[in-house]
């Protein structure tokens, strides 16, 4: 009987830890799209900011925002120096 109890209670508890885990990808509020928003605004810190939700341990929506912006970042920076450099 004890056995078929501690059978249960791993189960339970991975069961608890799948949840935690699933929860942990739950959508972004509005407030934090908007600070986000507002920090991406601030030259310098932006791009402190941005490596931070890119490689961070956050949503994985954040993180999906964090490198998609440095992606377009990377992007203009080479296309103004192939458009300056020419």
């Amino acid at each position: 009987m004890d056995y078929n109890y501690m059978e249960q209670h791993k189960q339970e508890q991975s069961q608890h830890q799948e949840q935690a885990l699933t929860n942990h990808h739950d959508e972004v509020s509005i407030m934090t799209w908007i600070f986000i928003l507002i920090l991406t605004a601030i030259p310098f810190i932006n791009l402190i900011a941005l490596l931070v939700m890119a490689f961070g341990t956050f949503n994985p929506n954040i993180n999906n925002f964090g490198k998609a912006v440095l992606i377009l970042m990377a992007i203009g920076l080479l296309f103004g120096v192939f458009v300056t450099g020419f």
